[in-house]
């Protein structure tokens, strides 16, 4: 059986080595034809040319839709458009390699479903498609966090009122009460350093909170963002009367925060289970087909 395999991958093996000897020849060629001088600038061209080709597929992948989920889901585990498409790729490319084109240049078969199955997982995981299930992991991966995020701007409200009435100065520095809470958080630390930045700079404040609420975009953040612009112009009283006052808002919204939260994560654990079940019937057509092509084939 190897013997027969090797035969048959002979006149392969033949062109590869007839392709590297080709260019290990232009490679001599180029070397006894060209100074140093020249050689060093087609080396730094080449470089150039390479660089300017990856930027130019980094700039496209970062305008792209699955960049566009992926920073809407915070960039899970560090991937981006580029990394996702290289490995997605990669990884097709593979299969294709390894169960439809060897197979089909050792034995000379053509894997039909095997190609059917790949392709069609590959349009399955397509971020462009609405109804991949990249699109469906990134949408409950942007419930997530959007919902964690919204249970981190309740604990700054809370924390905020605990804060103002543990004060014994009625003089409040809104600046000063948001830098000692940041270590609290995880979600939003981010958004609250870049306002803590924006504050002490030309910006100001006012556009400080206003990019805060922005970076949030909730109901309730904005809500809160418009009592943080006014803490340092009241008093200490004045202040925490605000905020409560906003409590039942809050509390409903918290209440919905948690019911949404439930169900992304109960979506997310169920995933495993919708795909398990998309396989079954997926292998249930593929023994289908198979059978009517038996039959048909026997007749024949």
């Amino acid at each position: 059986m190897e013997n027969v395999v090797l035969f048959k991958l002979l006149p392969y093996l033949v062109y590869i080595v007839s392709f590297l000897m080709a260019i290990s020849s232009g490679v001599l060629v180029y070397t006894g034809l060209s100074n140093p001088t020249e050689r060093v600038q087609t080396r730094l061209r080449m470089k150039s040319t390479i660089a300017k080709g990856k930027s130019s597929i980094q700039s496209s992948a970062s305008k792209s839709v699955a960049e566009d989920w992926l920073k809407k889901a915070g960039n899970p585990l560090g991937i981006t458009s580029f990394s996702y498409h290289a490995v997605f790729i990669s990884l097709v490319g593979l299969l294709l390699i390894n169960y439809i084109l060897f197979p089909f240049i050792v034995h000379g078969d053509f894997n039909l479903i095997g190609f059917a199955v790949i392709v069609m997982g590959f349009i399955f995981l397509l971020p462009a498609m609405p109804f991949s299930l990249f699109t469906f992991i990134m949408k409950r991966l942007v419930e997530y966090r959007q919902a964690k995020k919204n249970a981190e701007v309740f604990m700054l409200y809370d924390l905020l009122i605990n804060e103002l009435e543990m004060m014994k100065m009625s003089r409040i520095n809104s600046y000063n009460l948001i830098k000692e809470l940041l270590p609290y958080f995880s979600t939003i630390q981010p958004l609250l350093a870049k306002t803590l930045s924006e504050w002490s700079s030309s910006v100001g404040p006012e556009v400080a909170l206003d990019n805060l609420a922005e970076g949030l975009n909730t109901k309730e953040s904005k809500s809160l963002v418009s009592v943080l612009k006014s803490l340092d112009k009241v008093d200490r009283e004045t202040a925490i009367k605000s905020l409560k006052g906003m409590q039942s808002m809050f509390s409903r919204a918290q209440i919905e925060n948690n019911r949404r939260k439930r169900k992304v994560t109960t979506d997310l654990f169920g995933l495993p289970v919708k795909v398990t079940h998309f396989l079954i019937i997926l292998n249930f057509v593929v023994v289908v087909v198979t059978m009517v092509s038996v039959v048909l084939n026997a007749n024949r």
